[in-house]
């Protein structure tokens, strides 16, 4: 997600955090009724909900990699997914929003996504060789490749600002990597570039999830999207943990909580904030995760970077931002693209 929610992911509704300081998310009224904000109406409520997603993704980041050191990932990742469901449900009650499905293939379709985006995302998460500010810079790949797909999927052209931010966001790939064929003797750990590759693939499926959430957006509240999507992501990771259940420690399952907690929350601020703001430019604040991330590995994990990795990581959040800065809104709610 890795983010990604690999998702990561930033699954989705990933992270999912309740209500945040700024406001409950809003009851969904009927289609007939219910006004779709403008494009840019709304900015500065959907920059501070994205903050807060992202602060929260990257504390989930942690919580994750903190737990894994001695339990499954296939746990943390079912954890996760459980207290994100109690979270949407607490929330939706709470906020007196509509927690029934309209849309149900879209929500299916955008919950196996973010299912996919979080499997690789928490598996990244798991593995030391890349440290954890690294892995969350390659789970914040997801608006380049939203950026390459639009024009696929979306049918939106793209141009010269396109191709400049996958060039710079490949160039910080390599630095962050490093791998062996182009840097010899000065390479990330063993095992590095397989675990930065699945990190990148959960940025993949990450944004197919973003364009499935940005439809869905208008029509479904923050806490279904959320609800429907932890559900199908705690089936999922359960049947994958049962041949690995073990009995965390205390301190573990609380690593475990709070990671389900932040990601719970996240992803309904994320959702809200893609509702409010039809400009991708919202995402470019999601890059908020990448400096928490390396501030926390640093400070906690020890995880310092060297000057290389620090130039490749400014380089993927720079392609990244080519992008969502240069982004106009479009009647899909998804940045065209100059």
């Amino acid at each position: 997600m890795p983010q990604a929610l690999t998702a990561q992911t930033t699954g989705e509704l990933s992270t999912l955090p309740g209500t945040s300081p700024a406001e409950a998310p809003k009851a969904v009224v009927e289609p007939e009724s219910r006004t779709v904000p403008e494009a840019g109406s709304a900015p500065a409520t959907a920059y501070a909900w994205m903050a807060l997603s992202a602060t929260l993704f990257a504390l989930m980041n942690f919580f994750a990699r903190l737990a894994s050191a001695k339990v499954p990932w296939t746990m943390v990742g079912a954890t996760r997914a459980l207290v994100g469901v109690l979270v949407a449900l607490a929330v939706g009650r709470l906020g007196g929003s509509a927690l029934r499905v309209r849309d149900q293939r879209g929500m299916w379709l955008r919950s196996l996504l973010g299912t996919a985006s979080m499997l690789c995302t928490f598996y990244a998460l798991s593995r030391p060789a890349l440290p954890l500010g690294d892995t969350t810079t390659l789970l914040n790949l997801t608006p380049v490749f939203v950026a390459l797909l639009t024009p696929f999927f979306l049918r939106e052209p793209t141009g010269a600002r396109v191709v400049a931010s996958l060039s710079i966001s490949l160039a910080g790939v390599l630095l962050v990597l490093r791998p062996a064929a182009l840097f010899g003797g000065q390479v990330a750990a063993e095992g590095a570039v397989d675990v930065g590759l699945v990190a990148a693939l959960a940025a993949v499926f990450a944004a197919f999830a973003m364009m499935m959430l940005r439809r869905l957006g208008p029509r479904e509240s923050p806490a279904a999207i959320s609800m429907h999507f932890s559900l199908v992501a705690a089936g999922t990771f359960a049947l994958l943990s049962a041949p690995s259940l073990i009995l965390p420690s205390e301190k573990d399952a609380l690593h475990m909580i709070l990671a389900g907690l932040c990601a719970g929350f996240a992803q309904i601020a994320m959702t809200r904030a893609y509702a409010l703001e039809r400009a991708a430019r919202v995402s470019a604040v999601g890059y908020l995760a990448v400096a928490v991330s390396g501030a926390l590995g640093a400070a906690v994990l020890e995880e310092w970077p060297r000057g290389t990795t620090l130039l490749g990581m400014a380089l993927v959040v720079g392609g990244g931002l080519v992008i969502a800065l240069g982004a106009r809104p479009s009647a899909s709610g998804l940045p065209s693209r100059r």
